[in-house]
């Protein structure tokens, strides 16, 4: 199964160039990421310069951990959602 993860960083990026711009996005993205992060743990050094650069590479790898891609998705005021779906099989 092909992974999915670059497709989902990419429509993060792409709302949050809607919300402010392409020379603005991922400036405004690190500090909203910095900030939600502080307010899920107090004790974080967490800085924007400290976080830039893990940002960047998500977007440019199209790769991260799933903490990581959830923080940027609130970022830019979206949330995932879990479908759960079951299968079931009659043989008649």
């Amino acid at each position: 199964m092909e992974s999915k993860s670059p497709a989902v960083l990419n429509t993060i990026k792409d709302r949050a160039i809607s919300l402010w711009g392409e020379e603005n996005w991922l400036r405004e993205i690190v500090k909203e990421y910095v900030r939600l992060e502080k307010e899920q743990d107090p004790t974080t050094s967490a800085t924007p310069n400290s976080r830039r650069s893990q940002i960047l590479r998500a977007f440019e790898t199209g790769g991260c951990r799933l903490e990581t891609a959830m923080l940027l998705a609130e970022a830019v005021g979206c949330q995932f959602q879990m479908v759960c779906t079951e299968v079931q099989v009659s043989k008649f």
